[in-house]
């Protein structure tokens, strides 16, 4: 059995494999290298001790296999599994390969924690809520990270320090692959949340030398955001002719992507990588695991920028809209900040109908809009109704948080907000409120699947009042969307040029309504009111 360390600036290198130390030998690729014959079947433990010399001194210390695949996080240590002398992972038999899945134009994702969402907080869990999932409709599972970040649980996972490892509390690699497998059987995708931008400063890379693969400082000094020491995409080591952090990333890209059968990944803070050619890089090496399937590749980039997309000759499929959310929080929630720099009916109209932006209503970085409204009452749920026909109308991917279908709506606030347990508040649906609104959500995630123009069409803005804070739009012919975010009431309030005359049925409600002979249709909205109109036919 071969064991080996890449650590070019290393001087020497010790296995420790349970209770035995062998000295390893470095090659001239600066891998260090031993093979350990009549290791017996089973689990075994190990860790690589590490020496550099400076000046007539050496430090020592241990550190996990970057590569390992198990870890053991009470002992801190790497797990190996061998069987007949080599390393042995638990076979798998994947079942639905062959199912064809949904193309991504159909795409309605689902973000969703695993430690929150499934009952025991493993993936077990979440294999149990599978024929929930599906009879919401949703057929695109954003998985949050899940691979092993802080020993401290719960923990979103956007520090990463194990970087083949999965986190164990979810389940075992087999508990993963058969999540995806019952995910395909019903025609959902699974994607990958990646965290490519920094890692937790133990992780074993930043301890063997963290100006190796690593900025020296921050990549970027004037930004207030940092998390950790941040992957150096851009050094190459002359002698060797390798990026060393481009080779290390896209060796995790490709494991995940090809080991767990994914069908996209996401990009997190795409905008503290600041690199295009490492985000089309990354996403050739994802997509080129995966060709039978359909693939799609995401950003995170605050705020979001159409040149990130493959359309505009960018580098990944759709990039995550911050815009979307934060002008309905301006428009519909009143959060001042959010309407005076995103609530003008310009702004939503551009996120309203920009393609290829992925569109939410909150995400796990922020409120929910229903916690920003700050009631359940019939004047909340009109707006948060009105947000919910816009999200399933508008041009770009829309996606649901996981608990925003119930109502969810407890404050997540600032303080250790990535350790804070908010589990799925299923006793919600024994409020009216509450089925209503979920019942709200199935109805439109339905209408999106069954009704083409919503996937295909562009939006067409026939109506527009600034004064009265109303439009009004077009997919196709035969599905019109009157939004008002004026807080006062209309009564006979007339929108014109529909694009049809005669007999339109609402949606939501079944109601019929005349639109007359000059395209005219005259209604009463409430505050913050609107409607969705099919055309009879």
């Amino acid at each position: 059995m071969i064991f080996s360390l890449f650590a070019p600036t290393i001087d020497t290198v010790k296995l420790i494999l349970d209770d035995k130390d062998i000295q390893m030998d470095k090659q001239s690729d600066g891998t260090f290298v031993c093979s350990v014959d009549n290791i017996s079947d089973g689990d075994h433990r190990y860790k690589f001790q590490i020496s550099k010399k400076s000046g007539i001194l050496s430090t020592s210390i241990d550190i996990i296999d970057p590569y390992t695949t198990k870890y053991d996080r009470e002992k801190h240590i790497g797990i190996i599994t061998i069987k007949d002398g080599k390393k042995y992972e638990e076979e798998f038999k994947w079942q639905y390969d062959h199912i064809k899945l949904p193309e991504n134009k159909d795409l309605i994702f689902y973000e969703l924690y695993v430690a929150d969402f499934s009952h025991n907080g493993q993936f077990s869990g979440v294999i149990d809520q599978l024929n929930y999932l599906s009879d919401l409709g949703i057929n695109g599972i954003e998985l949050m990270p899940i691979i092993e970040s802080e020993e401290k649980e719960p923990d979103w996972g956007y520090l990463p320090r194990h970087f083949f490892c999965l986190n164990s509390t979810y389940g075992s690699i087999n508990d993963l692959k058969l999540l995806v497998d019952k995910c395909h059987q019903r025609k959902i995708r699974v994607f990958l949340d990646a965290v490519c931008n920094h890692s937790n400063k133990e992780c074993s890379l930043a301890l063997i030398d963290k100006d190796y693969w690593y900025y020296k400082g921050k990549h970027h000094p004037e930004d207030p955001f940092w998390w950790g020491p941040e992957f150096n995409y851009e050094f190459k080591d002359k002698q060797l002719n390798i990026k060393p952090a481009v080779k290390f990333i896209s060796d995790v890209v490709k494991y995940w992507i090809g080991e767990f059968h994914l069908d996209g990944i996401r990009f997190d803070a795409a905008k503290q990588i600041d690199n295009y050619d490492i985000l089309g890089h990354l996403d050739s090496v994802a997509r080129s695991v995966r060709p039978s399937q359909p693939f799609f590749s995401q950003a995170e980039y605050v705020f979001e920028r159409k040149d990130l997309l493959k359309e505009n000759g960018g580098p990944v499929d759709a990039c995550w809209s911050t815009s979307f959310h934060d002008g309905l929080r301006g428009a519909l929630a009143l959060v001042k900040d959010k309407l005076d720099t995103l609530g003008d009916l310009g702004t939503l109209k551009y996120s309203f109908s920009s393609k290829n932006f992925v569109n939410y209503l909150s995400c796990h970085d922020n409120e929910r809009l229903l916690h920003d409204i700050g009631k359940k009452d019939l004047d909340a749920f009109i707006r948060i109704k009105t947000a919910i026909i816009i999200l399933l109308t508008s041009v770009g991917i829309p996606m649901i948080r996981q608990g925003d279908e119930l109502g969810e709506d407890r404050e997540v606030g600032n303080y250790q907000v990535q350790k804070t347990c908010f589990p799925m508040p299923w006793n919600l649906l024994e409020n009216d409120f509450n089925i209503r609104l979920l019942n709200t959500f199935k109805h439109l995630i339905k209408l999106r699947h069954i009704n083409k123009s919503l996937r295909e069409d562009p939006m067409n803005f026939f109506y527009e009042d600034n004064q009265n804070r109303i439009i009004a739009y077009s997919r196709g012919k035969n599905l019109v969307v009157v939004a008002s975010f004026n807080k006062m009431a209309k009564t006979k309030y007339i929108i014109g040029n529909i694009p049809q005359n005669g007999m339109w049925i609402d949606y939501i409600t079944n109601e019929q309504v005349f639109v007359d002979a000059v395209n005219n249709l005259t209604l009463d909205l409430l505050p913050f009111d609107s409607r969705l109109y099919i055309k009879q036919t």
